[in-house]
């Protein structure tokens, strides 16, 4: 069985979005400068750290509010994943090809994603809601955090509710480059 793994990008001051998320803005205000790293000034480690992201993913995991502010616009109606994706939602939705709606929770859509995914590993990607929940479950076998060097003041937290379950993280890698601080970490417990 592969591992899964939460691949979020924030900013120094703990925010993985600004204020005012919309379909137009589907990171808020000034949001659009967390992923400079992935997009505007991608270094050759940067690619690296995308590419690998999918070497060994069979599904991905991602929260409603995630899709419904970029399928749109940002990933002009198509899938930007190389495999299944799997969207967390309370309420039924209309999705396009390579998406699945899950209502029943994160742990029915780990077990979906698994069954898709064979042996490879379970992307578990925005949005940060969707992150506290797989921290708080501890269903986490790894922590990818992608540190970009801004400050956003507020919007969305990424550690924004108590978390009981995981006091302590061993460190796996740091990887610097000038758009971010990657920081590659695994659960005390695993």
């Amino acid at each position: 069985m592969g591992k899964v793994f939460l691949s979020i990008t924030m900013s120094l001051d703990g925010f993985t979005a600004g204020q005012a998320i919309t379909q137009e803005n589907p990171l808020g205000l000034n949001g659009q400068l967390l992923h400079k790293w992935l997009f505007a000034n991608k270094q050759k480690e940067d690619e690296e750290i995308a590419s690998d992201m999918f070497k060994n993913c069979g599904a991905v995991i991602l929260g409603s509010r995630t899709y419904i502010t970029a399928i749109d616009g940002v990933w002009k109606s198509q899938s930007p994943f190389p495999v299944p994706a799997l969207i967390l939602s309370s309420k039924k939705m209309n999705v396009i090809k390579g998406f699945t709606v899950v209502n029943d929770g994160i742990k029915t859509a780990l077990s979906q994603a698994r069954s898709i995914a064979k042996k490879k590993d379970i992307l578990v990607m925005g949005g940060a809601s969707v992150a506290q929940q797989f921290l708080q479950a501890d269903l986490l076998d790894e922590i990818h955090i992608h540190i970009a060097p801004i400050l956003l003041g507020s919007g969305t937290r990424l550690f924004e509710k108590e978390n009981n379950k995981i006091n302590e993280l061993t460190k796996i890698k740091v990887i610097e480059t000038p758009g971010a601080t990657h920081l590659f970490l695994k659960p005390g417990n695993r």
